[in-house]
């Protein structure tokens, strides 16, 4: 029997910004993995929810994030056990990922652990193409391009920041401090979103970094 696990990129947030082919994964497949939150309804499973049939088996996994490498490797070995033992009873599954996959996609880890396995990556919309769309501003236009950055790194002074100015705009993920982030950049426009999309959470669209006073780990800061 052949095992083959999907990345399903989710979107930023909004259920009805998945793509085709995630809707009909979520629908079909036999079995869905998301990441167990502890303390909080996943995120992943929330954004899926709407479109996930009642009796659709469901795998919750563990995290492995945080400071400890440690900590993270285990609980990928045993997210990566998990999977293939499931795949092995039922051949197919998806992996619910928030965003796309291919950006700061935490399950991109597990494949080392996950060989002989088939595995395909379904794109989801990024946080910062609905951040451009919601301000009606372009990511680039003509010869122009656009950056895509951690702001944690931007922090730790480890990018070049003249490098940066040659891009039309730049989005920085993971923006903690976007005050701290937009004085980087004094030339340039900047605006503010955080949780942009997620279903059932209060968000910010487009704010200037002076009248935010709250962020965390889902903050975007775009730059133009």
């Amino acid at each position: 029997m052949r095992k083959r696990l999907y990345l399903i990129g989710l979107g930023p947030g909004d259920p009805e910004l998945l793509t085709l082919k995630a809707l009909r994964l979520i629908r079909t497949l036999p079995v869905l993995f998301y990441p167990k939150e502890e303390g909080r309804p996943s995120l992943a499973l929330s954004i899926a929810g709407p479109h996930i049939p009642e009796a659709k088996r469901l795998e919750a996994l563990p995290l492995f994030t945080g400071k400890d490498e440690a900590e993270r490797e285990r609980a990928r070995r045993e997210a990566a056990g998990r999977i293939r033992e499931v795949l092995a009873e039922v051949g197919e599954g998806g992996y619910l990922v928030l965003g796309d996959p291919g950006l700061y996609g935490s399950p991109y880890h597990l494949l080392p652990h996950l060989e002989g396995l088939e595995v395909e990556v379904v794109p989801g919309l990024s946080a910062h193409q609905l951040a451009a769309a919601r301000s009606r501003r372009p990511l680039a236009m003509g010869d122009g391009g656009f950056a895509v950055l951690s702001g944690l790194a931007l922090l730790r002074q480890k990018v070049d920041l003249k490098a940066i100015q040659a891009f039309q705009s730049v989005f920085i993920y993971k923006a903690k401090d976007p005050q701290a982030l937009a004085r980087l950049f004094p030339d340039r426009e900047a605006l503010v979103y955080r949780r942009l999309g997620f279903p059932g959470d209060p968000s910010l669209e487009g704010l200037p970094p002076s009248e935010v006073k709250e962020w965390d780990y889902w903050t975007l800061l775009g730059l133009w």
